[in-house]
C-alpha cells in the first residue's frame, strides 16, 4: 500500500513522483527497452504488448535523466498518435515537455522546410497542397499535354504515379513498369505531365505532401545543415517503423546521425502497406547495423490465451520470430465457421451478432473484418434485415461507391428509361462527353416514346456517341442481370476503371462481386430493390449516441481492438486475395491475416466457405492448392469448427 500512496491518478494515466515508481508498472521486456541509455535500438512490439506505453515511458525516462524535451524527436504515423503519446508522456513524466518536436513525418518535414526555406530558395510561406488541390493541379498539367478527346489516365492515377516515384525513391518509368504496366506505351507523355505539374507547383510556390519528404531529404543531404539539426536531437524515437518507406528511413537516419541515439518501435509481422511504398525490410536493414540492440516485447495484454495460442501458431514467415505470452483469463477457443456460400456466411454472422448482443455484449464491442470492401455487402444486407445498427469504417456503403453507382446507373436507365439522372451519369462516363453534350442527349432520349429504342440511334449526334449506341445494342439480347453487368464490364467499364482510378483493381473486384450477387436474381427490378435495403437502414454520422457494429477492412482495423471479431471469406482468392496469389505476394497476405486475428480480445470467428460462390479465383484459371488456404494452416487443436446447416 505504501507504493500506491505515491501514485496519483490523472485521467487514464498515472503520475509518478520518481523514476523508480513509473518504471514499476512496466513488464521486464518493456523496462529493458526503456532503460536502454544509448545507441540504436530496435523494439519488436508484438500485438497488444504495450507499444505506446513503452514509447511514452521512454520519453519520461529520458527527461528524468536530464535530456531536455527539445532534444527529443518523436515521429509517428498519425497526428492522433502523436497527440496521445505526448499527453500520456506528460502525465507519466510530470513534465509539460515544452519544446519537444513530435508529429508525423510530414509535420516534422514541414517544420524543417519552413526553417531552412531560404537555403532551398523557396518561399518560407509556401502553400501545402492537400490531395484535392494536388489532383486539381495534376489535371491542369494533364490538360496542357493531352488533347480533349484523347484516352489518357485520370488525374487520380497520375497523382498516384508521381507520389510513388517519391516514396519508392524511384522514377516514373520504373513505377509505371512495376505498378501500371498497361500504361507503359504512354510513359513519355506521363513524364511530360509530371514535368508540367512540377512547373505549376513552382509557379504557385506550393508543395504537395510528397514534396515535404523529398525536399527535406535533399536538405539533410547538406552536411552542415544535417549536422546542425542532428546535433539538436539527442534522441530520435520512431513509432510504427514497419510502415516507413525508403525516403522516411533515410530521413530518420540523417536526423540521428550525430548522437546516434535512435529507438524505433514496430512489428514487421504487421507491415501491410506495401501498396503505399512501406518497406518492412527497413526493420531487417536496421537490425543488421553494427552494435544494434534488439528488444522484444511479447506479453499480450489484449487477447485471451486461446486467441494468443492461435496467433503464435500463425506468425508469418520471413519476420522476426516471437512468442506472445497471454495474461488475460481463459475464454473460448477461436471458431472456424464453414459455410457453403457467402450468403450463408452473411446470415450466420448477422444471426450470431444478434445472439451475442442479446447475451449482453454491446454492438460497439463487435467488428466484422474483411480483406476487400466488397466482401461486406451481403453482411450489410443481412444486418439491415435484422435491424442491427452498423457503421462502415472501410469507406462509404458499397452501393454508394462511384463505380458501383455507375453500373447501377446502366441498370436503372434500362429498367426505367425515363430516369434522367441515370442516363446522364451513363453518358458522362464516356471520353469527350461533357455536361452540355450529356444534357442534350438525355433530353432527346427521355423525350421519346421508347427511350431504349432512341438510345440505339444516338450515333447521329457525333462519333463519340457511336460507342454508347453500339454498347446498348448489345444489351438487348441479354436475358439475365449478371450477363447484363458482365457485358458492360467487359466491353467498356473495366478499361474505364483502369484509366480513371489508382485503386482500379479493388474497384474491378467490387464489380465482379456485384456480378456474383446478381446471379441470384431473374430480373433487374428485384435486384435493384434488394440493394436499396441497405440505403436507409444504416445509421447516419449524427447518431453518435447509438452503438453500432463496426464493418471494416483489415487495413482500416490496424491498431484497433474489439471484444468480438468476425473475419469474412478466409478462402483462397478472397483472403488471400487473388492478386496477392497471382503476384506471388503471399507473405503480405499472411501479414494482413495476422493483423486480423490479433484484433480480437475474447471471441474470434474465422469464416471459411466450402463452395466457390464468392471467390474471385473461380473466374480465373489457376490451381488453388492448400498452401493458399489459411485455415488449413491452423492446428485443429487450437479452434472449434462449426458447420452451418
Amino acid at each position: 500500500m505504501e507504493k500506491n500512496e505515491r501514485i496519483y491518478k490523472v485521467g487514464d494515466e498515472l503520475l509518478f513522483p520518481t523514476v523508480t515508481d513509473f518504471l514499476e508498472i512496466l513488464d521486464e521486456e518493456q523496462r529493458a527497452a526503456v532503460l536502454d541509455e544509448g545507441g540504436t535500438s530496435l523494439v519488436i512490439a508484438g500485438p497488444g504488448s504495450g507499444k505506446t506505453r513503452t514509447i511514452t515511458h521512454k520519453i519520461a525516462f529520458l527527461v528524468s535523466k536530464g535530456v531536455k524535451p527539445n532534444e527529443i524527436l518523436l515521429v509517428t504515423f498519425t497526428r492522433a498518435a502523436a497527440k496521445e503519446m505526448i499527453l500520456r508522456a506528460q502525465k507519466v513524466s510530470n513534465n509539460n515537455l515544452s519544446g519537444m518536436l513530435a508529429g508525423t513525418f510530414h509535420h516534422v518535414c514541414n517544420y524543417l522546410l519552413r526553417k531552412y526555406a531560404n537555403f532551398l530558395k523557396i518561399n518560407p510561406n509556401f502553400s501545402i497542397l492537400d490531395e484535392e488541390d494536388a489532383r486539381i493541379l495534376v489535371k491542369q498539367a494533364r490538360n496542357s499535354v493531352v488533347s480533349k478527346n484523347e484516352k489518357f489516365p485520370s488525374p487520380n492515377v497520375l497523382r498516384k504515379i508521381f507520389s510513388l516515384k517519391v516514396n519508392l525513391q524511384s522514377d516514373v518509368e520504373s513505377v509505371v513498369l512495376e505498378r501500371f504496366p498497361y500504361l507503359y506505351s504512354i510513359v513519355d507523355k506521363i513524364k511530360e505531365v509530371g514535368k508540367r505539374y512540377e512547373d505549376l507547383k513552382i509557379k504557385l510556390e506550393a508543395l504537395d505532401y510528397d514534396d515535404l519528404l523529398e525536399y527535406t531529404n535533399q536538405l539533410l543531404s547538406v552536411k552542415s545543415l544535417r549536422e546542425k539539426e542532428a546535433s539538436r536531437f539527442k534522441w530520435v524515437l520512431v513509432d510504427e517503423f514497419q510502415d516507413t518507406n525508403k525516403i522516411q528511413y533515410e530521413i530518420v537516419q540523417k536526423l540521428s546521425s550525430v548522437h546516434g541515439n535512435l529507438m524505433v518501435v514496430g512489428d514487421d509481422a504487421q507491415s501491410i502497406y506495401s501498396f503505399r511504398g512501406a518497406r518492412y525490410e527497413n526493420i531487417f536493414d536496421l537490425s543488421h547495423k553494427e552494435k544494434i540492440k534488439i528488444y522484444k516485447i511479447q506479453t499480450n495484454y489484449r487477447s485471451s490465451p486461446e486467441i494468443v495460442n492461435l496467433v503464435n501458431a500463425l506468425i508469418p514467415n520471413n519476420v522476426f520470430q516471437k512468442k506472445l505470452k497471454a495474461v488475460k483469463p481463459h475464454s473460448l477457443r477461436p471458431i472456424v465457421v464453414s459455410t457453403w456460400t457467402s450468403y450463408e456466411e452473411a446470415e450466420f454472422v448477422a444471426n450470431e451478432i444478434s445472439k451475442l448482443m442479446k447475451s449482453g455484449i454491446k454492438a460497439k464491442e463487435i467488428a466484422v473484418l474483411y480483406r476487400a470492401h466488397s466482401h461486406s455487402l451481403e453482411v450489410q444486407m443481412e444486418l439491415s434485415k435484422l435491424d442491427i445498427p452498423f457503421k462502415i469504417k472501410s469507406g462509404i456503403k458499397f452501393t454508394e461507391s462511384a463505380h458501383v453507382k455507375d453500373i447501377l446507373a446502366f441498370l436503372r436507365a434500362f429498367n426505367n428509361p425515363k430516369d434522367e439522372l441515370s442516363w446522364r451519369r451513363v453518358f458522362l462516363l464516356f471520353t469527350g462527353i461533357g455536361k452540355k453534350g450529356a444534357d442534350k442527349v438525355v433530353s432527346f432520349v427521355t423525350s421519346q416514346k421508347d427511350p431504349l429504342v432512341a438510345v440505339k440511334e444516338i450515333g447521329k449526334f457525333g462519333k463519340k456517341y457511336e460507342v454508347i449506341e453500339e454498347l446498348f445494342k448489345g444489351l438487348f439480347d441479354l436475358s439475365t442481370v449478371h450477363k447484363f453487368i458482365e457485358y458492360i464490364y467487359d466491353s467498356f467499364y473495366s478499361d474505364y476503371l483502369a484509366m480513371t482510378f489508382a485503386d482500379f483493381k479493388d474497384r474491378q473486384s467490387d464489380v465482379k462481386k456485384l456480378i456474383e450477387i446478381s446471379k441470384r436474381y431473374t430480373n433487374i427490378t428485384d435486384f435493384l430493390s434488394d440493394l436499396a435495403i441497405t440505403e436507409d437502414s444504416t445509421l447516419t454520422s449524427n447518431d453518435k449516441d447509438l452503438e453500432r457494429v463496426t464493418l471494416t477492412t483489415v487495413h482500416q482495423a490496424k491498431g484497433l481492438e474489439w471484444r468480438v471479431v468476425f473475419i469474412l471469406a478466409v478462402n483462397p482468392g478472397d483472403f488471400p486475395s487473388f492478386m496477392g496469389i497471382k503476384s506471388g505476394n503471399l507473405d503480405e497476405e499472411w501479414r494482413i491475416f495476422y493483423v486480423a486475428i490479433t484484433r480480437a480480445k475474447e471471441y474470434l470467428y474465422i469464416c471459411h466457405q466450402s463452395g466457390n460462390s464468392r471467390s474471385n479465383y473461380s473466374n480465373y484459371k489457376f490451381d488453388v492448392s492448400q498452401e493458399y488456404d489459411f485455415v488449413e494452416s491452423i492446428p485443429p487443436s487450437l479452434y472449434e469448427r462449426w458447420v452451418t446447416k
